[in-house]
């Protein structure tokens, strides 16, 4: 009998860790989502300062996920993500017209990854 009450309890600890895994990635994607548009927001205004100040909070928040996740079992995704925001700070060094682009592009792996950390019958098979 203890080892089934171990078994539930271990059980609900792995459910309780993934769901808070889960809301945590979305939140994250929705803060690098919003930045992204403040970079290019600030760029379109000429703002460059700004953009670069976004830029920078973009990629340490990123940075800062990967760090706490170091079971990202996705670690291509997770590459090309990093390689974007490491672009996105290049390019608004060399204030290319390129950076709105490059964020668009990081917006959607941002939102690919979260995509493929819900929970769906096809991530659980």
């Amino acid at each position: 009998m203890k080892r089934i009450v171990i078994c539930c309890i271990l059980a609900a600890v792995i459910f309780a860790g993934g769901i808070l895994g889960l809301i945590q990635t979305l939140r994250m994607g929705e803060s690098i989502t919003d930045g992204l548009r403040r970079v290019t927001e600030a760029y379109d205004n000429g703002d460059m300062k700004e953009a670069k100040a976004a830029a920078d909070d973009v990629s340490e928040k990123w940075e800062n996920f990967r760090r706490l996740h170091i079971l990202i079992t996705d670690n291509d995704h997770a590459l090309e993500i990093t390689m974007a925001a490491e672009r996105i700070k290049k390019l608004l060094e060399l204030e290319d017209d390129e950076v709105k682009v490059e964020c668009g592009i990081m917006e959607e792996l941002i939102s690919d990854y979260c995509r493929e950390q819900e929970v769906r019958a096809g991530n659980i098979f």
